[in-house]
């Protein structure tokens, strides 16, 4: 988790990074996978060719848990599938080849980047890669999934965790609330 609680993303902020990005093949295939899979970034850091299934769309990541390496498998829509199958066969990709790694693309590039395609698509407060985790959480729980599936599907080690994402998810309901308590 980072050092500071990400600002929580709109599905129209999220977008509309995603869409600024659309000039470089690298960011747009990345983002689309966090948004729609939720790992954390040092996972599809750890992403070779080889773990990706697209006959089952999934994809094994790495989480290290107390030190020692985990593989989690994330599940992949068959926008995404079709969208990785493409920029593999563009970047001419072999099976030992990271997907989402390259000379110019570690971590702290990944991160500048993420301001640069947030500053062109107006996104008025601090993004980092941690969002699209944040996104994708807090919308399976807008949606009515429970914690227990959450984590499963994200890798959290503990539900107790997954609790924070309610803050987001409570201010939807404000107004609502609001209207309901000037009635009690």
């Amino acid at each position: 988790m980072p050092k500071s609680k990400p600002i929580p993303c709109t599905k129209e902020e999220i977008n509309a990074l995603i869409k600024a990005s659309m000039e470089n093949d690298f960011y747009y295939t990345l983002f689309m996978t966090a948004k729609t899979t939720g790992r954390r970034l040092g996972e599809y850091l750890s992403v070779q060719v080889k773990d990706i299934n697209f006959d089952k769309n999934v994809m094994m990541t790495i989480i290290l848990k107390r030190g020692n390496p985990t593989k989690k498998e994330a599940i992949l829509t068959e926008e995404v599938s079709r969208l990785l199958q493409q920029y593999i066969k563009r970047n001419a990709l072999k099976l030992d080849d990271y997907v989402f790694r390259g000379k110019k693309t570690g971590r702290r590039q990944i991160q500048n980047m993420i301001k640069t395609y947030a500053k062109k698509a107006g996104i008025p407060h601090n993004i980092m890669f941690h969002n699209f985790r944040h996104y994708f959480i807090t919308e399976l729980v807008r949606q009515g999934w429970d914690y227990s599936q959450i984590a499963k599907l994200t890798g959290h080690t503990s539900i107790g965790t997954l609790v924070h994402y309610d803050s987001s998810v409570a201010s939807d309901i404000k107004d609502k609330a609001l209207a309901a308590l000037k009635n009690i």
